[in-house]
């Protein structure tokens, strides 16, 4: 199985506006099978949660592997295997005798993908999200120690983006009155709409616009953001 976990380099901006985790927005008791679970019942499952996989877990909720709906379409081939399925996947070249044998299991355990790409919950929901993109998967098991403590899906991802304005505006009041943020001499205003920011007022060199713009626009929730700041002064001359 395969726990994929890209590097996480911390940085002032990430710090400074504390990046949502995966555990913030996961969901928390998903729908699972054991590696008994008969064909019959997973597809029951997947349609009755209206989910498009669901993780297989062992004693002690131990995950060993996921089965989507493509495990049990799959099925439907005499042979193993499914051309126009292989293609929409990227399946195509997997082992032949792999998709025989799978084809013809009846249990979760028979017809898993066992190499799991997976992340953890103390991962920031941005690095997951990039993974499941470049994976091209709609869900990933969220593990701990090999156990399985939830599931997060695009759907998960998308509650990032429907944070209420009031807390938005908190976290940008916080930043700003921030000295360690907020360049020295600014004086910035903003207003939030629907996770839109406008910025206005003044700071205190022309690269502190950046600066400025970028630390709220790495808030989580904030949709975009519109500046009309202005520079005090020039930029101050390198020193010999």
């Amino acid at each position: 199985m395969t726990q994929c976990h890209d590097t996480y380099q911390s940085d002032p901006l990430s710090a400074a506006h504390m990046p949502i985790l995966v555990r913030d927005v996961m969901t928390a008791e998903p729908t699972t099978v054991e590696p008994a679970t008969g064909v019959k019942e997973i597809a029951h499952l997947l349609l009755e949660h209206d989910v498009r996989a669901v993780p297989v877990v062992d004693i002690g909720d131990l995950l060993v592997g996921v089965v989507s709906e493509v495990d049990i379409v799959g099925r439907a081939s005499p042979s193993g295997r499914h051309p126009t399925l292989d293609r929409l996947v990227g399946r195509e070249g997997a082992d032949d005798q792999d998709g025989i044998d799978r084809a013809h299991g009846v249990t979760a355990g028979e017809i898993m993908s066992s190499d799991v790409i997976s992340c953890a919950p103390d991962e920031p929901v941005s690095i997951a999200a990039r993974r499941m993109l470049s994976r091209h998967v709609r869900m990933m098991p969220v593990v701990e120690g090999g156990r399985l403590v939830g599931v997060l899906s695009r759907h998960d991802i998308l509650r990032v983006f429907d944070r209420p304005d009031s807390e938005i505006r908190t976290r940008i009041a916080q930043l700003l009155a921030n000295p360690l943020w907020a360049p020295e001499g600014s004086r910035v205003h903003f207003q939030v709409v629907d996770g839109m920011v406008h910025l206005s007022g003044t700071v205190r060199y022309p690269s502190d616009v950046h600066t400025v713009a970028s630390l709220i626009g790495a808030v989580p929730g904030v949709v975009g953001v519109r500046q009309e700041l202005s520079a005090e002064r020039p930029a101050p001359e390198p020193s010999s």
